[in-house]
């Protein structure tokens, strides 16, 4: 018999290749005859052909070149001769087409003489195999050659292809509909019983969980859905376990013409009790996130019928469709979850800004400015203006340690205890002990909160600064200066220390001057060459020799800050209160850039 012997790298014993068809391919794809996995060989590498009852092998523009007899090849058909030595990579294939022996031994019974060769270098490819082991395997699929000798003969194999078509479309179909591998029918099942028409039943197993970077080899892979072409038969369905293992250790889709004597697979209970004959099976692969999401196994119960090389790639080319399925459902429902967190976060966006004053507030004499941008869609830094019920009001500005939903959240709670606190406690530095004591009562883990209050008497001018942890007010003076006030006049954010106080510190704010409070995303605004804004920029900013008003002042540092940060992402939350006492000529009502 016509065969190739083979021998990959430092695997010595010889690997035999029967030569049944007159036409075959050598390559690394699944759906080549000859299947070598190896770094070496290209996708498809070589092919064999027979004419006019002679052998020819034609490089197929591969990457390394294929050589005779030590001489590489050009891109042109060449002959070959009974005993010549070919050479793909580090592979070598001596060609037999007498049955003398020269160079080798000839393959024992019952050796597969369809196989591939794998390079453990490339664990995760999918390979494809046909084995034709055991006694039953003379045949060698002889028939898968095709030879067509009468009109009819052609005519039926057009019908069969036709046939096997709108299955396909069929196929693409029910796909379509299905959300995932274990939502593929029994309709769908018996489609395949209609593509092959020797199959007897058709199954698709899948883990016990299909996960991310899951680890199918020791999952519990379970029948997820079957089909009998016999539909009145009452027999326990089964599959062989020996089977499954295989497929799921190698990767690899296999045919067998006769399962049980298939050295592949260990001697098996399931695969004596399944009474398998022939039998296929391929892995459903999910090539982006590298794992088996599923196993296609069809089988022949009668040892008349067999399934070849072109069934397997039939079926690798429906696990494959089912694969493209799967991952485009994927990227479906992915989609739709971002979309969904999109919306999400833009109502977590209108909630907090609902815990954020809509205005600022008016009173004669005093102009107020106010600015807050999340670094994300929503954030952890709160201001308000709290109207006390003796005239005064409180300006606070705080900052949530963190970023995102879970700030966002702790603001919520924040603007409440305050109110509740500034109402319930009979002194603002009781007030600001009590919201201390909550927050740190509730075990917010490694959450704190640094905050500024300052509370305005508007008819004397007089504020009342109470600082945990946060930066100092910046007062912009009538002289032209700006610098920071109520240093040392500092505790312990809240949150951190249970029993903690908070000295107070008076200004006395005069006509024409502001006070500025701020969150730390400012200062840390970084520049493209990674530099901070810094406290100097900050006061240099906020420096009011010309008398402007609250919101001139206000957009100035706004503006200022973003041309210095211009081209980096915003990695912190931005927020800026600003209030002037207006000169005693000027009494302008308070303003605001809109929101």
């Amino acid at each position: 018999m016509e065969h190739l012997q083979i021998v990959s790298g430092s695997d010595a014993t010889p690997k035999t290749f029967a030569l049944t068809s007159d036409s075959v391919v050598i390559g690394r794809q699944p759906y080549c005859d000859l299947v070598l996995n190896n770094n070496a060989i290209s996708r498809e590498h070589a092919k064999l052909e027979k004419k006019n009852g002679v052998w020819y092998v034609e490089d197929l523009q591969s990457r390394n070149g294929v050589w005779l007899n030590g001489k590489r090849l050009s891109y042109e058909p060449t002959k070959l001769e009974d005993g010549d030595v070919l050479l793909l990579g580090d592979t070598k294939i001596f060609v037999r087409l007498q049955d003398e022996t020269r160079l080798l031994s000839p393959p024992r019974v019952g050796e597969s003489s369809r196989f591939a060769l794998d390079d453990d270098s490339e664990p995760s490819a999918i390979h494809s195999q046909v084995i034709v082991g055991g006694p039953r395997g003379s045949s060698n699929f002889a028939a898968s050659a095709r030879a067509f000798k009468t009109i009819k003969d052609c005519q039926r194999e057009i019908l069969r292809l036709e046939e096997r078509e709108r299955v396909l479309l069929e196929f693409a179909r029910i796909l379509g509909k299905a959300e995932d591998v274990r939502d593929l029918t029994p309709r769908f099942l018996n489609n395949l019983l209609q593509l092959f028409p020797q199959a007897d039943s058709a199954c698709v197993l899948a883990p016990e969980r299909i996960a991310r970077n899951a680890n199918s080899d020791k999952a519990t892979w379970n029948i997820v859905n079957y089909a009998r072409r016999d539909k009145h038969s009452d027999e326990k369905f089964r599959v062989s376990r020996a089977i499954i293992r295989h497929v799921v250790a190698t990767r690899s889709a296999i045919v067998s013409d006769y399962a049980p004597d298939d050295e592949r697979f260990d001697p098996s209970e399931s695969l004596v009790m399944s009474m398998i004959s022939s039998v296929m099976a391929a892995p459903i692969y999910d090539a982006p996130n590298d794992r088996l999401i599923g196993v296609i196994q069809i089988d022949a119960r009668r040892a008349r019928k067999r399934f070849n090389q072109d069934d397997l790639r039939l079926l690798v080319s429906v696990a494959n469709q089912i694969a493209v399925y799967w991952e485009n459902q994927h990227f479906r429902d992915e989609e739709l979850e971002k979309k969904l967190a999109l919306r999400e976060m833009q109502v977590a966006n209108q909630v907090q800004r609902g815990f954020l004053p809509l205005e600022p507030p008016k009173i004669e004499g005093y102009q107020f400015f106010d600015y807050y941008r999340p670094a994300k869609f929503v954030g952890g830094d709160y201001f308000d203006y709290i109207p006390l019920p003796d005239g005064r009001i409180a300006i606070i500005l705080g900052d949530v340690s963190g970023k995102g939903i879970s700030a966002s959240l702790l603001m919520a709670k924040l603007s409440s205890e305050m109110r509740y606190g500034l109402l319930l406690e009979k002194s603002l530095g009781a007030s600001m002990e009590r919201v201390n004591r909550i927050f740190a009562e509730n075990h917010w883990g490694d959450r704190f909160i640094t905050l500024v209050m300052v509370v305005l008497e508007p008819a004397t001018g007089i504020v009342r600064i109470y600082n945990a942890g946060h930066l100092y007010p910046v007062v912009s003076k009538l002289d032209g200066s700006a610098e920071r006030i109520g240093e040392n006049y500092n505790s312990f954010p809240l949150g951190i220390v249970e029993d903690a106080t908070f000295p107070e510190f008076v200004y006395q704010l005069q006509h024409g001057e502001t006070i500025a409070l701020m969150s730390d995303g400012f200062p840390d605004a970084l520049s493209v060459e990674d530099d901070a804004f810094g406290d100097a920029r900050v006061a240099e900013a906020l420096r009011n020799p010309h008398g402007d008003d609250a919101k001139t002042v206000g957009k100035r540092l706004v503006d200022v800050m973003r041309r210095f940060a211009e081209g980096t992402r915003q990695t912190d939350d931005q927020c800026l209160v600003v209030f002037r006492r207006a000169p005693t000529s000027d009494c302008k009502v308070a303003d605001s850039e809109a929101r």
